[in-house]
């Protein structure tokens, strides 16, 4: 209850006119205090925790900054990143690499896009998508988009809900990309999945525990699923148009962005945010009567809103159009 209530009081502070640090030490060991037990957070020893005691007030500082900086209905507060250093999460959690040959520049054509002045609203979370997933301390944000997305797509075409191996395309694709926690790209993970990718249940993942790519182990008796073809609906910011009509009518689309901020996000609308893009993950929804796309990170159900964010609509938020794909599907 203690760890709550202080917790509930540090996110209403999350807010544009207060304020979340304090210099009081006192203060500062209360919320840190309510931190560790919230997130059941235990350290190596007392240097370990002074170390991450530090950064935590150092972030307390970056939450005032970026709720006083975002423009939009965003709010920024404690989570369970907090003990984290920018770049220690960067390396941890955002490891998209664009590909080499870089993103794809065109545009699927004949996509229905919104008729201007009405209305588009949809959500598919929950219908043509499998719960959130946590891809831990493992920067397989790639890999996890792209089987939710494979997930997504197969369900859009009249198979069952399968919940895919994030850890057979995170530690097999590593040899096909040289990536893994070292992270990689969603085309390069659809062009490996042609083969076929297996069930959770028979490959589970365990890279994000140790943070460790792992051997590939994949055993193709057991694979279930295959793409046979990937689509680009937007590459740019000229595309908003038609990812709406697509995402409004027909389904999920994996994407990139610039996440490099998400760390302290705890709900609202984003409206400020970078083009530095870094982080895979799912567009599953779009509301342009409100304002928002509502996207699907694989950080946990504990992060943002119950696991998903939602980024203003109409001026690329975050990079959102950057790399917006569909994949073809098939049993294997």
């Amino acid at each position: 209850m203690f760890s709550k209530v202080v917790l509930a009081l540090a996110l209403m502070a999350g807010s544009a006119s207060a304020k979340i640090f304090t210099p009081s030490e006192v203060s500062q060991k209360f919320m840190w205090k309510a931190f560790k037990e919230e997130h059941h957070k235990v350290y190596d020893d007392d240097a370990d925790e002074a170390r991450r005691f530090g950064i935590f007030v150092e972030n307390l500082k970056l939450i005032d900054a970026r709720n006083a900086a975002e423009t939009g209905s965003a709010v920024h507060g404690i989570t369970k990143f907090c003990d984290m250093s920018v770049d220690e999460f960067k390396t941890s959690h955002l490891n998209y690499v664009r590909p080499k040959d870089g993103i794809p520049s065109t545009p699927a054509i004949g996509l229905p896009k919104p008729v201007q002045g009405t209305q588009v609203v949809q959500d598919w979370s929950g219908t043509l998508t499998t719960p959130v997933k946590d891809q831990g301390y493992c920067g397989s944000c790639w890999a996890f988009s792209v089987t939710e997305q494979i997930e997504s797509d197969w369900l859009r075409t009249g198979g069952s809900q399968a919940i895919l191996s994030a850890q057979q395309v995170t530690s097999c694709t590593h040899y096909y990309i040289a990536g893994g926690c070292n992270g990689g790209n969603t085309e390069k993970g659809f062009d490996y999945a042609n083969a076929g990718v297996e069930l959770d249940s028979d490959y589970p993942y365990t890279s994000g525990q140790a943070g460790v790519t792992g051997k590939c182990a994949s055993d193709s008796s057991k694979f279930v699923v295959k793409t046979t073809g990937y689509t680009n609906v937007a590459s740019g910011a000229g595309d908003e148009d038609s990812m709406a009509g697509y995402v409004g009518s027909t389904g999920p689309l994996s994407i990139v962005v610039d996440a490099s901020q998400w760390n302290t996000y705890t709900g609202g609308i984003v409206v400020d945010c970078g083009q530095d893009l870094d982080h895979a993950v799912q567009v599953v929804g779009i509301n342009t009567n409100e304002g928002y796309w509502k996207v699907r990170n694989s950080w946990g159900t504990s992060w943002g809103e119950s696991g998903f964010i939602r980024l203003a609509y109409g001026n690329n938020t975050c990079g959102i159009t950057s790399d917006a794909n569909w994949c073809n599907t098939a049993a294997v």
